[in-house]
């Protein structure tokens, strides 16, 4: 179901970007008894080969929300554990995704196109509008916002006091309100490819597999029938490794590992999507907001996707809007205490990414050194690495403060 094209009035609140945390916005303002219209670009989602994997913390977040049954029941795969594994050593230990954040099971697992198509179903269903195929949506800024757009059936107007800008990376919402992003450089790249044909395999726990002499980390995400997403990150000197005609055999053959007891249906499975290689940079800034405006997701920043914090960002930062809408909020300052939690949110997630790239993947010399510094650190629970990673699953809130600077990413680069 879609909107009327052409419409012309106003809402209580325009969604630009119908992906994960736009529509879950789009549902959870729509059942409180908020006027909603979201205008999403795509007539069908596509495969974007990322943001298929939510962590515990977001998962809460998404119960928050309203939205963790309606996952479920688009057939999302609960993951209770992942077990570790290193090339050379084996399985090298588990970690209980179920004990992570009471009262939720695991790490939750979807096909991405499957996960914004449902969302956009119940944000419907909970009375929102929602236009497919939106393109030059346009804002002129005064209170209320006024926003147009075109559709290949025609074009409409909307006002609002208050517009969302969900829409991804490349945020129209956020190049006209005028916001920029810090930004990180890529230390590291991630390749993705989603896969059929694991049937035999068993899918009550996902993978990560540390494979140093190929300079790659293997992540393995099952979502239930014989289906999973599998990545490989590898330092910038590989970011075309996986690239060109030839990338997806590249990719299957490089699942080889003698550590991993089924590694050969992996490079048996049979593609179920594109292969596509991401950089694992970091965007930020301190304000995602103006007036009438904010930003979620990706348009306020993302984190580097090695560390699959993507999905639970959005939920919190769903969540926290939500709130803040449902208080009134639609002024630039009614939105500073969700800023500057993001901010700190983000400068944590970051740390961790940085710290995980450099220990498995990131182009050194003495790569070899830091994997093992790393391993040994972690199984010894060493208190100043320990709750780092951690609050990667528990939630980046969980971190104590005093361990949230660069001390430990040093030490692993000087191993």
């Amino acid at each position: 179901m879609t909107g009327t094209e052409g419409h012309l009035g106003s809402t209580d609140v325009v969604i630009v970007g119908g992906g994960v945390g736009g529509a879950s916005l789009a549902y959870a303002l729509a059942s409180a008894g908020v006027g909603v219209t979201l205008l999403e670009g795509t007539v069908e989602y596509e495969d974007r080969v990322r943001g298929e994997s939510m962590h515990a913390w977001g998962v809460a977040e998404a119960r928050e929300l309203g939205v963790e049954d309606v996952l479920l029941a688009a057939g999302a795969h609960v993951a209770p554990v992942w077990k570790q594994y290193a090339e050379g050593l084996g399985q090298t230990g588990e970690i209980p995704m179920s004990a992570m954040v009471p009262g939720v099971e695991g790490t939750l697992n979807l096909h991405h196109p499957t996960a914004c198509q449902a969302l956009v179903d119940a944000a419907v269903e909970a009375g929102a509008t929602a236009v497919r195929g939106t393109r030059d949506v346009k804002l002129r800024f005064g209170d209320p916002i006024s926003v147009s757009y075109r559709t290949p059936r025609g074009e409409g107007a909307l006002t609002s006091p208050l517009v969302v800008g969900a829409d991804g990376r490349n945020s129209t919402v956020r190049r006209q309100v005028g916001l920029t992003l810090d930004r990180q450089p890529a230390v590291s790249h991630i390749a993705g490819l989603l896969v059929d044909g694991l049937g035999d395999v068993p899918d009550d726990h996902d993978v990560m597999v540390t494979i140093a002499g190929s300079n790659l980390l293997l992540l393995v995400f099952h979502q239930g029938g014989g289906r999973a997403r599998t990545y490989l990150a590898t330092g910038v000197e590989g970011r075309s490794r996986f690239a060109g005609r030839e990338g997806t055999r590249r990719f299957l053959e490089a699942c080889a590992v003698s550590c991993l007891p089924w590694s050969d249906r992996l490079v048996a499975a049979e593609p179920a999507g594109p292969c596509a290689t991401y950089p694992g940079d970091d965007t930020w800034t301190e304000a995602p907001y103006a007036d009438g405006v904010v930003l979620i997701g990706d348009a306020a920043g993302h984190n580097d996707p090695i560390v699959g914090q993507g999905l639970s960002i959005a939920m919190r930062d769903a969540r926290a809007v939500r709130d803040l809408v449902l208080d009134g909020a639609h002024r630039a300052g009614d939105f500073s205490s969700y800023g500057a939690e993001r901010v700190e949110r983000m400068r944590r997630v970051r740390l961790i990414a940085d710290i995980v790239a450099a220990a498995t993947v990131e182009d050194a010399a003495n790569r070899g050194a830091r994997l093992g510094f790393f391993g040994e650190k972690m199984a010894a629970m060493d208190p100043e690495l320990f709750p780092l990673m951690m609050g990667l699953f528990a939630g980046p809130e969980t971190i104590p403060a005093e361990l949230v600077d660069d001390r430990i990413l040093v030490q692993i680069r000087n191993a």
